[in-house]
């Protein structure tokens, strides 16, 4: 023991050596017991476990399909101040996750078709995946590989066990399933244009009975105060996808691309499209685009309650007819704006009037990524609590250092998932 005095202080050192250590002083705890308000651990450690990888590496068991589920703040907009609720997030496991789309099955299972890399990261090698949920989107069951390639295949549920699939891509393929996706028929191109252009698609599809309807987009002359060269159409099937008109053409003054069908409950057609940027605003990417909405009550041949919303950077809308009657709106937000500050996120807002005015005031915040501004591709079903089930696609992307993966500059697809509640609170 050796002290030494300090100014008005006294320490004191006990030495002692344990073996294979140096000599150096070793504190003493002269705490005293008492208790106190501590925070508390409160998951089983058996719980605990199915929770948390295992893996020093912090990587999970491979057959695993998602993340344990994990709480999420959503936010709604209001006009004294935002709101807040308490959403459920996971994240797929599927490497390089992208554009997942969904549709009900007639026995109440939830069917997402996702693509991610199978072997490599060349296009060869990206896989088209599907698989199911019969709880409402709490769990997934193991991915089934049923093409492989690049396109971007979306299921759509016409009953009696039969699900068909029709491309997010150009000029992708079609191929159906009787037995819930279990098999597939052979694929073959879908339908172009009489005149062989061919038409491309994005966003939710509107099934009544045997037709089948969605929003297309074909490349034209430039037009308009920006060049425009794209206009969007509605191709309908009437025999359950097995052939596909040539459609109505949208009016090309909207300048429009992709987008979404829904039909209103006051029977209206309502659509949400992809929309050019205003004149005096740049174009480096599309990314700079932004969301045009209308109505129809003669299923297309005229519109009504045309509106362009925003002044750049929402894409990728869909559309959801609530069992209350309300449409929901899901877009990516690739260049959005939260309290006068740029971020990147997914967005939703709610029309109560079958499509004609929006609660811009009241919108939802899905979601918040700061690395990438690709926001990709929301898809949402309604749960059967009147929940929203949210799937999208956003990007890892760090151009700093190395960027090299498989042998070319790579961004990662990641795919996550929101339930949260469409409920306003005023």
């Amino acid at each position: 023991m050796f002290r030494f005095v300090t100014g008005l202080f006294v320490v004191t050192f006990f030495c002692h050596q344990v073996s294979g250590q140096s000599k150096l002083p070793t504190a003493i705890d002269k705490s005293i017991s008492r208790s106190v308000p501590t925070p508390v651990d409160s998951i089983p450690v058996e719980k605990l476990k199915t929770l948390v990888s295992r893996n020093a590496n912090a990587e999970w068991d491979p057959n695993r399909v998602i993340t344990p589920h994990m709480p999420l703040a959503v936010r709604q907009d209001h006009h004294r101040k935002p709101r807040y609720q308490e959403a459920t997030s996971y994240t797929f496991l599927i490497h390089s996750a992208k554009f997942a789309s969904m549709c009900r099955m007639e026995d109440g299972r939830i069917a997402m078709v996702i693509t991610g890399w199978i072997d490599g990261t060349d296009k060869e090698t990206r896989g088209c995946l599907i698989t199911f949920s019969d709880d409402e989107g709490n769990t997934w069951s193991q991915p089934q590989l049923f093409h492989q390639g690049l396109e971007r295949p979306q299921p759509i549920h016409l009953g009696n066990n039969e699900l068909l699939i029709i491309p997010m891509d150009d000029d992708g393929f079609i191929t159906r399933s009787s037995d819930d996706g279990v098999s597939w028929s052979e694929k073959r191109p879908f339908p172009r244009l009489a005149n062989g252009d061919i038409t491309y698609h994005k966003g939710s599809v509107l099934v009544e009975a045997d037709s089948v309807s969605a929003v297309f987009m074909a490349t034209v002359p430039p037009h308009g105060k920006t060049g425009w060269r794209a206009q969007s159409l509605i191709r309908t099937s009437h025999d359950r996808g097995e052939t596909w008109n040539d459609g109505i053409w949208l009016p090309s003054q909207w300048e429009t691309s992709e987008g979404s069908i829904t039909r209103a409950n006051d029977g209206a057609l309502v659509v949400s499209l992809r929309t050019s940027q205003p004149p005096e605003y740049p174009e480096f990417s599309d990314h700079w685009r932004r969301l045009t909405t209308a109505r129809s009550t003669d299923n297309g041949k005229s519109w009504t309650d045309h509106q362009v919303h925003f002044k750049y950077g929402k894409v990728h809308s869909d559309l959801v007819t609530l069992k209350d009657g309300r449409i929901l709106m899901t877009y990516a937000a690739r260049m959005g704006e939260l309290e006068g500050k740029i971020y990147h996120g997914i967005e939703a807002v709610i029309s109560n009037d079958h499509g004609k005015t929006w609660e811009w005031e009241n919108k939802f915040t899905l979601f918040r990524w700061a690395m990438h501004q690709t926001m990709h591709s929301p898809c949402s079903i309604e749960l059967k609590d009147g929940r929203i089930l949210t799937v999208f696609l956003y990007h890892y992307g760090a151009q700093w250092g190395n960027t090299t993966t498989g042998g070319s500059s790579r961004t990662l697809g990641i795919t996550s998932a929101v339930i949260w509640s469409p409920k306003i609170k005023r």
